[in-house]
């Protein structure tokens, strides 16, 4: 452990600014644009339990609320809170198993929402499959006291990724297309960004994880699309890598653009981050106790 967190520091001591993207000009009449404003740390998380935040998202089904898990090795459990930090109650989930998870995504599909959690985590690139957990999002109803609940395990997906084993750090799905995206992480400029269908339900075959780009990112370890589908970013312990998808262009052709480079706060091991319910508005957590939650306002161009 202490060996890989000395390449680690290496690593981001060599390229603290970027790690092999430019920043793109600023495009001020591209209607897609989006003005990013000062990061802040909204608040530290009530709730001691949550100390390896490896993933997290913002719900679909509950106003305000937050949804985040720990890293490996601990309970198949998700965690409940909202902007201020406030324990809004922890959710295990039967019949799932966390050796390594490692993101969540967040998603409303035919007037239900769901949660997809990442059994994707694979540092040593040994593991011989991998799952995704689809459950459906639990109700977190306001004023009640929080308390040990469960989350209802909809499907078990199974899968590989097509080339070998892989670290899959990023998860995040595109309700318009019906697609699963995995990012992986490297210590290198190289990060191969996986494509799978979200499946049926009932449909229990394994599947099979298919590359359809690589992008120029140094350790990529969360990733997110937008609720309209229209962007992907994929975030670091530095930075974050933003894709923009035009109207009836295939993802493929988004992600083998030059992404732009935005930059986060200042974080201790973040792993994690989401659009808000806006698309816009991006949120970010990392690994410690207590848990932080970072915000970076979308604001208006002046």
């Amino acid at each position: 452990m202490m060996m890989r967190w000395m390449m680690v520091a290496a690593v981001l001591a060599a390229c603290p600014a970027g790690c092999g993207a430019e920043r793109p000009a600023k495009r001020p009449n591209d209607p897609d644009f989006i003005t990013y404003g000062k990061p802040s740390r909204l608040c530290h998380l009530a709730n001691r339990a949550v100390g390896e935040s490896s993933g997290m998202t913002v719900s679909r089904r509950n106003e305000g609320v937050f949804w985040t898990h720990n890293d490996s090795g601990g309970h198949a459990r998700l965690f409940a809170f909202n902007a201020k930090g406030k324990d809004l109650g922890s959710f295990t989930i039967p019949g799932a198993a966390n050796y390594d998870w490692e993101d969540i995504a967040s998603f409303s599909l035919d007037g239900k929402h769901y949660l997809l959690i990442g059994d994707t985590g694979d540092n040593s690139r040994r593991r011989s499959g991998y799952a995704l957990y689809l459950v459906e999002e639990p109700l977190v109803e306001p004023g009640k006291k929080p308390g040990p609940g469960k989350a209802k395990l909809v499907q078990t997906i199974l899968f590989t990724f097509k080339g070998g084993s892989r670290d899959g750090e990023g998860l995040a799905v595109d309700v318009n297309s019906k697609t699963i995206f995995i990012a992986t992480r490297t210590y290198r400029p190289k990060c191969e960004i996986f494509a799978l269908p979200l499946p049926k339900q009932g449909n229990d075959e394994a599947l099979q994880a298919t590359r359809i780009a690589t992008a120029k990112i140094r350790i990529g370890n969360a990733m997110d699309v937008s609720p309209d589908g229209r962007r992907a970013i994929i975030g670091t312990y530095n930075d974050a890598y933003e894709f923009v998808r035009q109207p009836d262009e295939k993802w493929e052709a988004a992600f083998a653009r030059k992404p732009r480079v935005l930059r986060m706060p200042k974080r201790r091991k973040g792993e994690s981050i989401a659009y808000g319910t806006d698309g816009k508005t991006l949120y970010l957590t990392s690994e410690g106790r207590p848990c932080p939650l970072w915000m970076v306002p979308a604001v208006e161009p002046k």
